[in-house]
């Protein structure tokens, strides 16, 4: 009988890439990303990077400028479901420096198989904990997984109707992507019209990060990327956004500047500021 063939263990996979990282082998690095990967430094004020011309520029921006840099792994967990959550050190030197450059940050990788699907990386390790955490238990069937549907379905630019419930409801507050209220499927065709009028074909819609769910809703991070519809030039648009359920379908969806006034809408504003 033909064996089984060993399901990819994310810790090896993980420290390999880490290996390549500190190898400076750039292309090898690259090739272990998925086509459409996300490599998200946002919470360092150095954005999202998406696919792999974008990844690569990144590392190679990053760590090309630095004479010598080694990133140590202090801690390396499967919470399953693809997820692993690192704590690395990076040590570094400057060229013409003498200094010593230590940062350390919680990085979360998702896993699709053998590649790398996302990595983001947080600044604080108790932080980064709690988002794979959410991220590992995302996998379960409920609103979640209704959710990821919803946004597939924007990304497609079809009308998700199974999933809208009967005087469904949309909205965006004031200095979000957009200002109006849409109501039911065909507010929802709408609602991507004006979604996507100032992108040229091809901009991407995904949900960057679950945030937090309940019984009735999920708090989610957005980003729509692509080029300018006139412009052509590199255009992104990033918000928050909740998402409240009924009986298994979206009752109402509601986007919010930032992740603080979406938490605050489904009372978890402890955790805003936490």
């Amino acid at each position: 009988m033909l064996e089984e063939p060993a399901k990819p263990d994310p810790l090896k996979l993980t420290l390999r890439a880490y290996e390549q990282l500190n190898a400076r082998d750039w292309a090898g690095l690259t090739e272990a990303f998925e086509a459409d990967a996300v490599w998200d430094v946002s919470r360092w004020g150095l954005g999202t990077h998406r696919g792999h011309a974008g990844v690569r520029r990144f590392l190679e921006d990053w760590f090309g400028g630095l004479e010598k840099f080694e990133v140590q792994v202090e801690e390396l967990h499967d919470l399953g479901n693809g997820i692993v959550l690192a704590v690395v050190l990076q040590v570094a030197h400057q060229a013409g420096s003498s200094a010593t450059l230590r940062i350390r940050s919680a990085p979360v990788f998702r896993w699709s198989a053998s590649r790398i699907a996302a990595v983001t990386i947080y600044p604080d390790a108790t932080e980064g904990r709690a988002a794979a955490e959410r991220a590992a238990q995302g996998a379960a069937p409920g609103n979640v997984q209704r959710h990821a549907i919803l946004a597939q379905a924007v990304n497609e630019r079809r009308l998700p109707v199974e999933l809208l419930a009967p005087g469904f409801r949309l909205e965006n507050h004031a200095s979000a992507v957009t200002d109006y209220s849409y109501h039911d499927a065909r507010g929802w065709r709408e609602w991507m019209s004006d979604l996507f009028e100032v992108f040229a074909p091809g901009a991407h819609y995904g949900v960057e990060e679950v945030i937090a769910s309940g019984d009735d809703f999920v708090v989610a991070s957005f980003l729509l990327a692509g080029r300018g519809a006139r412009s052509a030039d590199p255009l992104e648009f990033r918000w928050a956004g909740v998402t409240w359920f009924l009986g298994g379908k979206a009752i109402r969806a509601v986007g919010y500047a930032s992740r603080e006034e979406a938490l605050e809408a489904v009372g978890l504003r402890s955790q805003a500021h936490s």
